[in-house]
């Protein structure tokens, strides 16, 4: 059974509850496959970049096989925090990300800049919006912008790309990826968008600028390091 997110943004959540975690938002014109589908839930699977959860059964759309071949298709994304979307006789506010079937003129985007539109967004857990937002959320989102689909969790992103030696040789756009722990061992727990001139922008506590060097973020209004650098991929 197919599906397509018709919601602005739709809540995923680890179990089939409201009150359950939200680990991710499908946002409009995302795609999925319906895993298991009960009587108020649906166990289903974003099949844009393979992430599964629970959704509730009135916030997608059920389709037939070729209007979902036909979703695949759309060229347009939202390229603004929100944007208002006339779709027929509907209307609504889309999210940056949000797929559209028309091009909406956005132009050559780059991460970086499209970070920077998203600043003092609040963190969320599992979030994917203006409204809230995680860190892997917001590298997600903007690399969609410019046509690349990223996957869903930080430590899954570390494994796309090219790697990138160290700081000095990153360029504006790497992403950087990070650790609770000064361990290379430990496990990669947050991810940031490298801005050059040692900046980094990401989602910790709020879409922020920090400074970064070869030890990992250093945060200046706490005077200390917050996460400490794993690794770095230029996409």
């Amino acid at each position: 059974m197919y599906g397509i997110c018709t919601l602005p943004l739709c809540p995923v959540r680890a179990e089939a509850s409201d009150k359950a975690e939200l680990v991710d938002e499908l946002l409009f014109g995302d795609r999925i496959t319906v895993l298991e589908r009960l009587e108020k839930w649906s166990r289903v699977r974003c099949v844009e970049y393979d992430y599964d959860g629970w959704v509730d059964n009135k916030q997608y759309t059920i389709v037939k096989s070729d209007d979902y071949e036909a979703i695949g298709r759309w060229k347009g994304v939202v390229a603004e925090p929100l944007m208002y979307v006339s779709l027929g006789e509907d209307s609504f506010l889309a999210p940056m990300g949000a797929k559209l079937p028309e091009s909406v003129g956005q132009g050559l985007s780059h991460p970086v800049d499209l970070a920077v539109k998203l600043l003092h967004t609040p963190y969320l857990w599992g979030g994917k919006s203006c409204m809230g937002i995680d860190c892997s959320g917001l590298t997600q989102v903007v690399h969609r912008v410019c046509g690349v689909q990223l996957p869903r969790d930080a430590s899954q992103q570390a494994n796309c790309g090219q790697s990138v030696d160290s700081i000095d040789v990153a360029k504006p756009n790497d992403l950087c990826f990070f650790t609770k722990v000064q361990d290379r061992e430990a496990k990669i727990i947050h991810v940031g968008i490298y801005m050059g001139q040692n900046s980094i922008i990401h989602a910790s506590g709020q879409v922020r600028i920090d400074r970064i060097d070869g030890c990992g973020i250093f945060n200046t209004e706490l005077g200390q390091y917050t996460h400490y650098l794993h690794s770095i991929r230029r996409m």
